[in-house]
């Protein structure tokens, strides 16, 4: 009998999955804000082990994640992990933000900051540093999937125009002057009336849904232009 040998072309059945490499400056501040949350969550740690009278091991822990995701950036930046870079870096500004609110925030500014007022303007600028940190972080994400492909560089853009007269109106209505002071005044009832109220509210939400929903839309398309490119299987 004659044996019948049958060759599988596995670069016909698998494609490997191209990851270029972010660029250097965002590596570069991947790392560097790394190290700043890493290490502004050593002296929290230290307070909660007896600063508050007992050891808080709620805010141990989420200051522990901080320390624990400033270090997995500090990784990303040296170049540890090729891919999915981008959504690593999104993953870590994430994880960040949780253990800000129900660590620092909930943990401290809200159950502790009147027993403890001399730590209170330490823990107002960490979050706010940290804050700072999470959308810097983010920006660096998607910076190095935008630059992979050119052509997310425009759907960016419109998104970013889409997103400029939310954050205008925004800005106006919380300190209250220009077109901002007549909104918060016409909503709260000082001016015009009941019917007023009700139509400014709708058209405002209308055009609140329509511009978050544009700019949302061409976001996730510039991130789709960014997507690995896969060799085609014959």
């Amino acid at each position: 009998m004659k044996a019948i040998i049958i060759t599988v072309n596995t670069s016909d059945t698998q494609s490997a999955v191209d990851f270029p490499s972010p660029p250097i400056l965002c590596r570069l501040g991947a790392g560097a804000l790394g190290i700043i949350v890493a290490l502004s969550a050593l002296p929290w740690m230290w307070y909660s082990i007896s600063h508050f009278g007992a050891f808080d091991w709620g805010l141990f822990g989420f200051e522990l994640l901080t320390a624990f995701a400033g270090f997995y950036a500090i990784l990303l930046g040296l170049g540890k992990f090729k891919e999915g870079w981008g959504i690593g870096v999104t993953a870590i500004a994430g994880s960040i933000l949780v253990a800000l609110v129900f660590g620092l925030y909930i943990g401290f500014i809200m159950a502790k900051k009147t027993d403890f007022p001399d730590l209170y303007p330490l823990a107002k600028y960490t979050l706010m540093g940290r804050a700072v940190v999470i959308v810097a972080l983010f920006v660096l994400a998607s910076i190095a999937v935008f630059a992979r492909n050119s052509k997310s560089v425009p759907y960016f853009i419109k998104a970013a125009l889409c997103g400029a007269p939310i954050a205008a109106i925004a800005v106006m209505m919380q300190y209250n002057f220009g077109p901002g002071a007549w909104i918060n005044n016409a909503l709260a009832g000082g001016s015009g009336t009941g019917a007023l109220q009700s139509i400014l509210a709708l058209v405002l939400g209308l055009f609140f849904i329509v511009f978050i929903s544009a700019a949302g839309h061409l976001l996730i398309r510039a991130f789709e232009c960014g997507r690995p490119s896969t060799p085609q299987s014959k």
